[in-house]
Formats: structure tokens, C-alpha cells, sequence
């Protein structure tokens, strides 16, 4: 005779049970077998596990213990098979490749006399095809701590190859009957968020300046540390502060026959973010640069960044501590024909002033009362944060040759095929997003030169991403 210790009730409620504790065996040891099927594993185990809440089998809960073991399993696992210590909480990889055609047009008129010495400027045009390539890793561990490292193409900028890549771009030219090209070290940094309003980075990093590159090129990669508070006052209001501290030149000459002082640059900025309907936002920042010791900025550094106006340091050089005002306002329509969602239209504006400029004449050029200060109006319409969707973008800028260092502004808008200061003009800019890893992008300058003296021109159209 046989004795059931169970009701039917219990017994229906125990049949489950373990059905469902087969259930998670069998999930878990399908996710054991996809633990290094790479990015596909997060997004199969939680698409097999809602199929189980979905039909009943798993409760909620039960399901959110499944993820969480499963998770724990896989870092587990994935620690013991790459060695990684226990205090790695994740390692991204990163990277991009740009192709790119870069024609620079010259007016054949362009005429710019020496004493002494024909025509010394461009009035010849010139083509290039080049590339961009980037790979990084990001690491991110435990008590808020990341370091991360990007290689990046580049071409080298000068015949002493000590002084490495250029500043302001990665780019590679096709040259040379398809000679080896050289890596760079594009970036290199630890960076610490002890808390959600402060983070703190050293090393060589992306610039967190909120500053167009009428003043610095957004492919500038800074080499110190910078820093920034964050104050949410609301849910819509934001303020942020600022601060870089980066290094210019290390200068050491053991006889002391040379400059002997290192040269820093300092950057504050203050902005102010505000999200005043679900439709409209605006942002206002100010900001302010200081050199130290930027007279001590030597003359191969100069030669080096090889960009038009004023130097930093030597003949005609003038002091660099610009005031820099940026404002900007977003609205989002409803729709827009052959746009996918919400269509931003955003309004820009920037001014730069240098009060520490002099007043002196600069070498071969008129002086005149405006000389340092900067301006940049632009709007842009669409953006391509969407696969399928479009954005265009157009700029006015007057760049004055004594408002900010020629080392860190754009190189791409510009005369004599070179970037700078003492320039003024268009840029349009247009993207175009197909799929989600592949974005096309044409960028037609207009410039001319602002203070070259009478009977010389220097005009220019440059077509490129």
C-alpha cells in the first residue's frame, strides 16, 4: 500500500517547482554555452528568458535571479579564461575607420609679395585622398576608476620625428607608392567619478571644453588633467564647471642657454543647460583661457603646428587669454518631410575676445580695433543619431589673428591650404546616416585671408568630410 504525503494541491504546486527549477537548469546551461559567444549573449539569454516569464513558467522575480546568476556565472567565467582580476568590472572595445577626399581650390589670383621675393602665396590647388583608422579599449573597474587607451592613424608632421603626429587631425595620406604608415598613441588616460556630479582625468584625453573650433579644433586631444562639477538644480536644469590644466611644452636645457620653463595652458568654464519644454532646450557657457609662461613656447613648436596668424611666442606674438561666450537654443518640430521622428533645428552662436592682445601692428598686416576678437553664428537642421535620417549644418565665422593661439585652432577652415587664425568665411557642412555603422559626411569651405595688406589675395574653397 502506498502512502501520497502530498495533496493534489501541493502536489500540482511541487510538479511546478520542479519544472521550473528544470526550466532555470536548462536555461543556465544554455547560457553556459554561449558565455563567450560575444555582444549576441546578453541579447539571446534575456530574449529566452522573457519567452519563459511570457508562457508562465518563470515568475518576474524568478526570472530577475536568473539574469543575475547568470551574469554572475558569465564574469566568473570570463575572469578564470582571460585572467582578468576580480575588480575589472567590464573592458569596451572601440574603433572607427574614415575614408576621405580633401580638395583645396585656389583662386588664381591669390597673390601675397615679400619685398624682394615673387608671389608667396598658394594659387595652386591641391588633392588628396586619406584615411582615418581608430582602435581603443575602455576599462572600467571598480570604485568608479576607468582607463582607456586609442591608437589612431596620423601622418607625421615634420622631418624630426620626436615631435610625433600632427596636433589636430589622424589623418593619413595615400603617398609613396603605398609605403608602411605609422600609429600614434591618440589617447591615453585614467579617469575617476567618485560621484555623479565629479569627474576628474589625467593623461592624454578627449576635450570636454563645450567651445567650437573657431577657438579649439574638435580634434584636439589635450595632455594634462581636467576636471568637472556637475549641479543638477532640477530634473531640467544642469550646470557644469569646467577646469584643464594642460601642458604645452616641457622645456629643459641643462646649460640654461635656452628657455628653461615649461609652457601650461588653463582653461575655466561655466555652463548652464536648461530643458524648458519637452521640445525646447538651451545652453549657455563662458569660458576663459591663461597661458603660463607662453613666451617660453619654442620656435620648433611653432614650426611645427605650421598654421596661419599670430605666433605665441617670438616676432609679433601677442598674449593669449581669451573670453569665450557660446549660446545655443533647440527646438524640436513635430515632423519633417523625409525624416525619421522629431526634427531639431538648433540655433548657435559664438564670440571670442582677447583683452590682453596690444595694440602693436603686426608684422606685414593692418592693424585694426577688432583684431581680437572671434565670431561664430550657425544653425543646424536633422540629426543622424538615427539610421536614415539627415543633417545639415552651416557656419559664419570671422576668426581674428590676434584673438586665440593658431596651436589649437581648426586646421581645416583656413587660406594657403593652411588653418588658423586671421581668417574669415562659410562652412557647410551635410551627413547622411544609411545604416547605423556607416555615416557619409561632405563639409564646402569658403575662406578668405582678413588682413592681408593692399594689392594681395588670398582666397579659397576647400571640399572634404
Amino acid at each position: 500500500m502506498a502512502y501520497n504525503l502530498i495533496s493534489s494541491d501541493q502536489q500540482t504546486q511541487y510538479s511546478k517547482m520542479t519544472k521550473n527549477k528544470t526550466y532555470a537548469s536548462l536555461v543556465i546551461g544554455v547560457l553556459a554555452t554561449v558565455v563567450f559567444g560575444s555582444a549576441a549573449y546578453s541579447q539571446s539569454s534575456d530574449a529566452l528568458i522573457d519567452k519563459l516569464v511570457d508562457k508562465g513558467i518563470l515568475s518576474v522575480k524568478e526570472a530577475n535571479d536568473l539574469r543575475e546568476e547568470a551574469n554572475q556565472d558569465f564574469n566568473r567565467a570570463y575572469q578564470v579564461k582571460t585572467g582578468m582580476s576580480d575588480w575589472v568590472n567590464s573592458l569596451k572595445w572601440s574603433g572607427d575607420f574614415r575614408g576621405r577626399y580633401d580638395g583645396i581650390y585656389q583662386d588664381d589670383k591669390n597673390f601675397g609679395p615679400t619685398p624682394g621675393k615673387p608671389n608667396t602665396y598658394a594659387n595652386q590647388d591641391r588633392t588628396r585622398f586619406r584615411y582615418r583608422a581608430r582602435f581603443g579599449a575602455t576599462v572600467s573597474m571598480t570604485d568608479n576608476l576607468e582607463i582607456g587607451l586609442r591608437l589612431g592613424s596620423g601622418d607625421l608632421s615634420s622631418a624630426a620625428p620626436s615631435l610625433g603626429g600632427s596636433i589636430f587631425s589622424a589623418n593619413t595620406t595615400l603617398n609613396n607608392d603605398g609605403s608602411r604608415k605609422f600609429i600614434f598613441v591618440d589617447a591615453a588616460y585614467a579617469k575617476w567619478t567618485p560621484r555623479d556630479w565629479f569627474t576628474a582625468q589625467f593623461g592624454k584625453m578627449d576635450n570636454m571644453f563645450w567651445i567650437t573650433d573657431a577657438i579649439i579644433d574638435y580634434d584636439y586631444q589635450p595632455e594634462g588633467a581636467q576636471e568637472r562639477f556637475t549641479l543638477a538644480a532640477t530634473d531640467n536644469q544642469k550646470i557644469q564647471f569646467t577646469s584643464g590644466q594642460f601642458v604645452i611644452a616641457e622645456n629643459f636645457n641643462a646649460s640654461g642657454a635656452g628657455p628653461n620653463n615649461d609652457a601650461y595652458l588653463f582653461i575655466n568654464q561655466v555652463d548652464w543647460t536648461g530643458k524648458w519644454t519637452p521640445k525646447f532646450t538651451t545652453r549657455l557657457g563662458l569660458a576663459l583661457m591663461n597661458f603660463k609662461n607662453q613666451m617660453e613656447i619654442p620656435a620648433s613648436l611653432q614650426t611645427f603646428i605650421n598654421q596661419n596668424g599670430t605666433p605665441a611666442s617670438g616676432i609679433g606674438a601677442q598674449n593669449f587669454n581669451p573670453v569665450i561666450a557660446r549660446a545655443e537654443a533647440t527646438y524640436a518640430l513635430d515632423s519633417f518631410p523625409m525624416f525619421k521622428g522629431e526634427f531639431p533645428i538648433t540655433l548657435g552662436a559664438e564670440y571670442a575676445n582677447n583683452p590682453a592682445a596690444s595694440s602693436a601692428p603686426f608684422p606685414g598686416k593692418n592693424y585694426s580695433g577688432s583684431a581680437n576678437e572671434a565670431y561664430n553664428l550657425g544653425v543646424i537642421f536633422g540629426s543622424v543619431k538615427q539610421k536614415g535620417n539627415w543633417q545639415i549644418a552651416y557656419n559664419y565665422k570671422t576668426i581674428e589673428s590676434a584673438v586665440a593661439w593658431n596651436g589649437l585652432v581648426d586646421d581645416d577652415f583656413g587660406f594657403n591650404t593652411k588653418g588658423g587664425t586671421d581668417v574669415r568665411g562659410h562652412h557647410i557642412k551635410a551627413w547622411y546616416r544609411p545604416c547605423d555603422p556607416l555615416t557619409f559626411v561632405m563639409s564646402y569651405f569658403i575662406t578668405e585671408q582678413i588682413s592681408n595688406v593692399p594689392g594681395t589675395l588670398a582666397h579659397q574653397q576647400r571640399l572634404s568630410p
